[in-house]
C-alpha cells in the first residue's frame, strides 16, 4: 500500500510539471511574437474586446501595423486560395481595384483576414509559418502603397 502511495504522488507531481511546461509550438509561436514586438508590430487578442474579425478559427491574436497604404477601408476574408473583400461593397467599383485584389492574393497564404483602416492594417495569418513569412507578409503591404 506505501508503494500504491508513492507512485500515485511521483505521478502527480510528474503530471504537474509536464503540465506547466510549454509545448515546442507555444514556444515557436512565442518568440515569433517576440521578434514581431520588436519590429514594432503591434498584437491583441481576438478574444476579448471588439472583435472585427469573421475568421472563427483558433487565431487568438491579431496582428496590428502602421497603414501607410492608400487603402484607407477595406475587409478582406480568404475563401479558400483568394482573399475576397468582405466589406465595402463601394471598394470594388474604384477604378485600381483589380490590381489592388490581384497584390493583395499574391502577398501571402498564411493570411487569413485583413482589416484596413484609416490608420491601421490588422491581419489574421498562421504564425507558425515563421518570421520569413511574416516579414514577407509586411513587405508585400509596404508594397502596397503603390496603388
Amino acid at each position: 500500500m506505501e508503494y500504491f502511495v508513492l507512485i500515485l504522488a511521483i505521478l502527480l507531481l510528474v503530471g504537474s510539471i509536464s503540465i506547466a511546461m510549454p509545448s515546442k509550438s507555444s514556444k515557436e509561436i512565442s518568440k515569433i511574437r517576440m521578434e514581431a514586438k520588436m519590429m514594432g508590430i503591434k498584437i491583441a487578442s481576438t478574444i476579448y474586446g471588439k472583435n472585427k474579425f469573421k475568421n472563427k478559427n483558433s487565431n487568438s491574436v491579431s496582428y496590428q501595423i502602421k497603414n501607410e497604404t492608400s487603402l484607407k477601408e477595406g475587409h478582406f476574408i480568404r475563401d479558400k486560395t483568394d482573399l475576397i473583400l468582405y466589406s465595402p461593397v463601394k471598394l470594388k467599383y474604384i477604378d485600381n481595384f483589380e490590381s489592388i485584389e490581384k497584390h493583395l492574393n499574391n502577398i501571402s497564404e498564411s493570411i487569413e483576414e485583413i482589416i484596413f483602416t484609416d490608420s491601421f492594417v490588422f491581419f489574421l495569418w498562421k504564425e507558425l509559418d515563421g518570421l520569413k513569412e511574416l516579414n514577407n507578409i509586411l513587405d508585400k503591404l509596404r508594397n502596397l502603397k503603390n496603388f
